[in-house]
């Protein structure tokens, strides 16, 4: 048991770590920009402008799905009404002791049932669940703009250089400098950056499209599906539209009834219960109300 403690541990000033080195990474990345502050061309001053404000985005998101709720289930003990309901409600948590709705999957790293877990980040130190999965999809999502971003500016800068430049193209790379060395390792570590986060962007955007977590994924499991659009704001919030591209709190319902799916569900006919758990203004919903939590409601209280 020591040696998991020490782990578990390990893993958590390890998550803290990372937490840290990406933001110098992404105010380094943001300060070699500015090698090229003395070219004429107007659109590295756009860039760069755009740039930081991705940077002040990413860093936003970044914390806020670092410090925010993942979606601990507050419902500790099995409701009566589920449980005669149907036997699919009918679990506990080793762990916790407590109820564990269907879509729900206990964290070893956070001691507790989290909503639609998706998976718990190193990186943010955090488990990603159905209250903070948005900041974690907007986070990749201007991250991945903001590397391009730096990118595109390195990129016209040293074409620019080249093209201004009346020595030969060969000797200028040879000629190691300090600023040189920066712009040749921030690339590097841009490139490595791109690929691992648009595969990570990719597989959530797969997610949300197929509702389906990672966790669920591994258990070859889905919940329901439903047009995109419908996923979508179950994970962004059912809002005005530019909510969704800020990291404020999105506007959720939380249904601790929601049915998961798995190969054993197949023949199991799942039409009448989704008629009372998904449709709100069935009257038959009213039985289940008070396991459709607003995030939105308990916030204001």
């Amino acid at each position: 048991m020591g040696r998991g403690k020490n782990f578990f541990k390990v893993k958590k000033y390890l998550g803290r770590i990372l937490l840290v080195l990406t933001q110098v990474i992404f105010v380094w990345a943001l300060y070699t920009t500015s090698f090229y502050e003395n070219s004429s061309l107007s659109i590295l001053h756009y860039l760069r402008a755009s740039a930081f404000c991705f940077c002040l985005l990413l860093q936003a998101c970044q914390i806020r799905a670092s410090i925010s709720d993942p979606g601990e289930v507050r419902q500790k003990s099995i409701p009566l009404k589920l449980l005669l309901f149907h036997e699919m409600y009918d679990r506990k948590c080793r762990q916790c002791n407590s109820w564990k709705p269907p879509r729900a999957h206990h964290c070893k790293r956070c001691k507790k049932c989290i909503f639609k877990m998706d998976h718990h980040c190193v990186w943010i130190n955090n488990c990603i669940g159905a209250l903070n999965q948005k900041y974690f999809v907007l986070f990749l999502f201007y991250l991945l703009l903001f590397i391009l971003t730096v990118l595109g500016i390195h990129t016209i800068g040293i074409c620019d250089y080249f093209m201004r430049s009346k020595r030969k193209i060969l000797s200028i790379i040879m000629t190691m400098t300090i600023t040189k060395f920066q712009i040749y390792s921030i690339l590097v570590i841009i490139f490595c950056f791109t690929i691992i986060i648009s595969q990570m962007l990719l597989n959530q955007i797969t997610a949300i499209r197929d509702n389906q977590t990672a966790v669920e994924s591994i258990q070859d499991k889905f919940g329901r599906q439903q047009f995109f659009v419908n996923n979508f704001k179950q994970v962004f919030g059912d809002q005005e539209w530019y909510h969704w591209l800020l990291p404020t709190k999105p506007k959720l319902k939380l249904n601790y009834a929601e049915i998961v799916y798995a190969q054993e569900l197949d023949n199991f006919d799942t039409e009448f219960v989704e008629d009372i758990l998904y449709d709100e203004t069935n009257p038959a919903n009213i039985h289940f109300a008070e396991f459709m939590l607003d995030n939105y409601s308990k916030q204001k209280q």
